[in-house]
């Protein structure tokens, strides 16, 4: 290479170099600013009194928005796990139904017992049904598709192995574990980059049912509706239907986290493509 090969080479490297640190300083500035909105938005919210409460309620002409008798209630009847009395059941129903025969490993934090591990594998036919506990007793649940592991998920490297045993993803990933809020938070900071690309990330037993009065966990996952919603910023409210790229200042999260659901004392957080899942963008 010519002298003015290797100048021109370094001069390359140093463009890359500018450009990455660009990239990442609109991004540290776009979390910045977006934490300042945040905040403000909270303070400017507004909170509902709903003037005409009052009023008799209409009943509806279905019993509740779910049906209630499904497969999955039918089996939680059958094994009797804890999740079943939380009325868990018919929310997992509502967001696992579409997908039940296409998934593939499952993982649930938490397993005392064995009626999770056996209801889940018989909902999901074509899985490998992994659960992980700190009771080295819960090795005695394995058998069929259904395998444990033995640690603590408060510990990343644990979560780590969890991964690599799963072949590097989960499609789903179930915690009803310690139940202790620090242990939700940082098992969702770990683990849920491990979702497959559309999978579903579920935490169990929030709020005041395990003693967080505060909201913790709950005000914490509130806080992705901000990455779900991202709107670059000077991006024409009127060209919406050509949002179909990110600028260099959106997250990881703005570009994976696309949804999520509460329900009183569990959540789910869908990931998937934002805004690459809705087909009917247009580029611009």
């Amino acid at each position: 290479m010519t002298s003015r090969g290797i100048v021109s080479l370094f001069q390359q490297v140093d463009e890359l170099k500018m450009s990455n640190t660009l990239n990442s300083t609109r991004r540290s500035l776009s979390k910045l600013f977006r934490s300042e909105a945040s905040s403000t938005a909270q303070t400017q919210a507004v909170e509902f009194d709903f003037p005409d409460s009052h009023k008799a309620t209409v009943p509806s002409p279905f019993p509740f928005q779910i049906d209630h008798d499904n497969i999955l209630s039918k089996l939680g009847a059958k094994h009797q796990p804890s999740k079943r009395h939380h009325n868990y059941l018919i929310y997992y129903w509502k967001h696992f139904r579409d997908i039940r025969l296409q998934v593939e490993r499952v993982l649930e934090i938490g397993v005392q017992t064995d009626r999770c591990l056996k209801m889940w594998e018989e909902f999901f036919p074509n899985a490998t049904i992994l659960g992980a506990d700190i009771d080295p007793n819960c090795k005695a649940f394995e058998g069929g598709r259904r395998k444990v592991m033995i640690g603590d998920q408060g510990d990343r490297q644990f979560c780590q192995d969890l991964v690599t045993e799963a072949g590097g993803a989960f499609d789903i990933i179930i915690d009803d574990g310690s139940h202790m809020v620090e242990h939700q938070i940082k098992s969702f900071n770990w683990l849920f980059p491990s979702l497959t690309e559309h999978g579903i990330y579920v935490i169990e037993d929030t709020g005041g049912a395990v003693g967080d009065f505060d909201l913790k966990t709950v005000s914490s996952l509130r806080k992705l509706v901000d990455n779900i919603m991202y709107w670059p910023e000077g991006f024409r409210t009127e060209d919406w239907a050509y949002l179909s790229e990110f600028d260099d200042a959106a997250s990881w999260a703005d570009h994976n986290i696309i949804g999520a659901s509460f329900y009183r004392w569990i959540a789910f957080v869908m990931r998937g493509n934002n805004p690459g899942d809705n087909e009917f963008l247009h580029k611009k």
